[in-house]
Formats: C-alpha cells, sequence, structure tokens
C-alpha cells in the first residue's frame, strides 16, 4: 500500500503543477457526444469531457509525469494561474489486498501532511459502470497548496478498484473558478465508465 500512496500523492503534485502550465499539447477528440463534448476512448475506460479541453496521453503527457498516468485532460483558458485540469492514473492491484477504504484513508493521512493547508471535505460512495454493471467507487474530495506561495486548490478524486487494477481519476482547480468549470469536472468524473 506505501507503494501506491506514494505513486499517488506524486499524482496530486504533478496536478498541481500541470494546472499552471505543464501540459501543452494538441486536442485529440474520439466519439462525439454531443456538440460541446467528446468521449475519450481508452482500452479498459471511457471519459466524456468538454470538447475544448486540451487532451494529452502517450508521447505527448509531459516529461516528468508519473508512469501511472494514462491520460490528462487540461481547460483550455490559458489567461488564469492555474488551469482547471483532471488525469486518469492505473495501477497494477493484483498484489494489493488493501481496500478502497483503506487507500482512501492512506492518501488522506499523506495529503495532510504534505499539503499546506489541507481541508478534508469528505467522501463519498459512487457507482461507478464497469461492462455494463455497477460497481462502488469513492470520491474523495479536498483542498491545500503544495507550496505556501499559491493559492490554495481544490482537489476530487474518484477511486475505483476493478479487474486487477486501480483507477485513480484527480481534478484540480483554484478555488474562484469559474462554476460551469467545476460543473464540467464533476460531470467527467461522473461519466467515468470501465469496460
Amino acid at each position: 500500500m506505501k507503494k501506491i500512496t506514494k505513486i499517488l500523492a506524486g499524482i496530486i503534485i504533478a496536478t498541481t503543477l500541470g494546472g499552471c502550465s505543464l501540459f501543452s499539447s494538441t486536442t485529440t477528440t474520439t466519439t462525439s457526444v454531443n456538440p460541446n463534448k467528446v468521449t475519450y476512448q481508452a482500452t479498459d475506460f471511457s471519459v466524456i469531457i468538454p470538447r475544448d479541453w486540451e487532451v494529452l496521453d502517450g508521447t505527448t503527457l509531459p516529461a516528468g509525469s508519473p508512469t501511472s498516468v494514462v491520460v490528462a485532460f487540461k481547460n483550455n483558458i490559458k489567461n488564469k494561474k492555474f488551469i482547471a485540469n483532471m488525469n486518469i492514473a492505473k495501477f497494477d492491484a493484483k498484489k494489493e489486498k488493501t481496500t478502497q477504504e483503506e487507500i482512501v484513508k492512506s492518501m488522506k493521512d499523506n495529503y495532510k501532511n504534505t499539503l499546506i493547508d489541507f481541508l478534508d471535505a469528505g467522501n463519498q460512495n459512487v457507482n461507478v459502470k464497469a461492462a455494463g454493471t455497477p460497481i462502488e467507487g469513492i470520491i474523495a474530495t479536498f483542498s491545500g497548496k503544495s507550496d505556501a506561495a499559491e493559492n490554495p486548490k481544490n482537489f476530487k478524486q474518484l477511486y475505483i478498484k476493478y479487474a486487477n487494477n486501480f483507477y485513480v481519476i484527480t481534478a484540480s482547480y483554484g478555488q474562484d473558478e469559474d462554476p460551469q468549470v467545476v460543473e464540467k469536472i464533476n460531470e467527467a468524473i461522473n461519466s467515468f465508465e470501465l469496460k
């Protein structure tokens, strides 16, 4: 469990940095859902994102990204100090006997010790579709900052253990973020499905 906890802590730091200007790429689109959204399809999952968000995967992920990050999405607004973003990480959980609840608790304990002004906003059990069947996931919400000079950020993470894999969807955005952008983030997280 310590290995996954350390890797996930790296994802939070990468997401915090990534929101500034680390991610840069051209947008990749897949299936059209409606004029304002697209469905990003991976081999084992799909997620619906705003059409105008940048998609970074494969070789377009920035140097230094944790190897567990499969894809990252970045809001198209470039004139803010922090750009709302989301990433999806995947870990091999074959040898992990840890439950989702234990991972979430361990991660929050880690964030409490590493983020400045950490504030836990609670957890929520949710259903996520996996091969058409609902399975349990956990959404953890918290805020904090990795540097004393920056403004605190809000974080939302969806944790799912499925088919010998552990998935973590991490979104981060400024506390003064446009409510419509926050709604788009929530819609994207809620749209995550496993195949």
